[in-house]
C-alpha cells in the first residue's frame, strides 16, 4: 500500500496540448512542463530560478505583460517545486496523481519547448489502497479541471482531493454509511416477514426498478422458472429463481436443469434466509444482504413496510 500523501498544495497539470506528453509522461514516471524551458535561454533561466527574465524572454517573443507572468509563474512553481505539491490530471475518465521527487533534477527534453521531472513512484490512477480513481466518482467542480484551457492552476477545493487520494470518507459520509447500515439491517428484517408470493412480487418489481422487463408469468409455472426476464437495451434474457430460504444444494439443484443452449444466458437466484454460494459464471446469488441493499436502492422500503403492516 501507498503511504497517505499530506501535500501543501494541489495543482491541476495539462501534460501537452490536447494530452500530447501523457503517454511519455506516464510510461516514464515524469512530469514535464513546457513554456520554452528546454530552449537554452529558458532553461538557463530556470536553473537560476531568474523568473523576472523568464517573463522578460515571453515579452520578448511578442506576449504581452500579464501572459508573460503567467508563463513564469506557472514555470516556477514546477521548478521550484520542493515535492511538496500534488500534482494531479485527467487521462480519458482516469484522475492520475504524483508528487514530484525533490532530488530529481531538472532535464532537457531537447523537444525545443518542455523540460521534466521525475515523480516519486510515477504516475498512479488509484487511491493508497487501490481503488480507482474515476471521473464519474470525482465531484464536478474537480472534474471540469479537465476542460482548463491553460496548462496548470491551483485547484480550488485541495483538501476534497488529498482525502480522495488517500482515500478518505467525509465525515458526513461516514455517519450516513452507518446509518444506511442500521437501516439495511432493519429492511432485511421485514423483508424476511414477507409471505413468500409477496417476496416473488418484491423481487419482480427490483428488476424492473433495475430496467428489467418481465416477459413470462410470475410464478412456479416451470420447475426452474419464477421470472422470466429481458434488458430491453442489450436483449440479454435470464431466469430469476426465488426462495424464502434456501441452501448451497438446492442452488446445486436448480443449476443442473439449465439448459447449455437455452435462452436464458444468466440466472439470478434470489433469497432472504439461508445461504447460498457457487463458482458458476451464469449464476449471480441476490443473497439476504444484497436483496435488503437493492430494496432500499430501488425505493422500495415503504411498499415493504406496507405489505407486512
Amino acid at each position: 500500500m501507498v503511504e497517505s500523501v499530506a501535500p501543501k498544495t494541489v495543482r491541476y497539470v495539462k501534460l501537452g496540448e490536447g494530452g500530447a506528453w501523457e503517454e511519455d509522461c506516464f510510461a516514464r514516471g515524469i512530469l514535464r512542463m513546457g513554456f520554452g524551458s528546454d530552449v537554452e535561454q529558458g532553461f538557463a533561466l530556470c536553473l537560476a530560478k531568474d523568473w523576472d527574465g523568464f517573463a522578460a524572454m515571453w515579452r520578448e517573443y511578442g506576449r504581452t505583460p500579464s501572459v508573460a507572468t503567467r508563463f513564469a509563474n506557472e514555470t516556477r512553481f514546477f521548478v521550484e517545486d520542493d515535492g511538496s505539491t500534488l500534482w494531479i490530471t485527467f487521462s480519458g475518465q482516469r484522475l492520475l496523481w504524483g508528487m514530484l521527487d525533490p532530488g530529481g533534477h531538472l532535464t532537457r527534453t531537447y523537444d525545443g519547448d518542455s523540460t521534466y521531472r521525475p515523480l516519486v513512484g510515477g504516475w498512479r490512477d488509484h487511491d493508497i489502497h487501490g481503488t480507482p480513481l474515476i471521473k464519474g466518482n470525482l465531484a464536478g467542480d474537480l472534474v471540469s479541471l479537465a476542460a482548463y484551457r491553460g496548462t496548470s492552476c491551483n485547484v480550488p477545493r485541495p483538501d476534497y482531493v488529498i482525502r480522495k487520494v488517500n482515500g478518505h470518507r467525509a465525515n458526513e459520509v461516514e455517519v450516513a454509511e452507518v446509518a444506511l447500515a442500521v437501516m439495511q439491517e432493519a429492511t432485511l428484517a421485514v423483508i424476511r416477514s414477507l409471505q413468500p408470493n409477496d417476496f416473488e412480487l418484491l423481487v419482480d418489481l427490483i428488476f424492473t426498478q433495475s430496467g428489467w422487463r418481465r416477459v413470462g408469468i410470475l410464478g412456479r409455472t416451470q420447475k426452474t422458472l419464477d421470472l422470466d426476464i429481458i434488458l430491453p437495451s442489450t436483449g440479454e434474457r435470464a431466469m430469476v429463481q426465488v426462495k424464502s430460504t434456501t441452501s448451497s444444494y438446492e442452488l446445486t439443484q436448480y443449476i443442473s436443469q439449465l439448459e447449455p443452449d437455452g435462452p436464458h444466458k444468466r440466472l439470478f437466484y434470489a433469497f432472504h434466509s439461508g445461504e447460498a454460494q457457487t463458482s458458476d459464471p451464469r449464476v449471480s446469488v441476490l443473497g439476504p444482504e444484497r436483496i435488503a441493499a437493492m430494496t432500499l436502492d430501488a425505493g422500495l422500503m415503504r411498499w415493504v413496510m406496507d405489505k407486512v403492516g
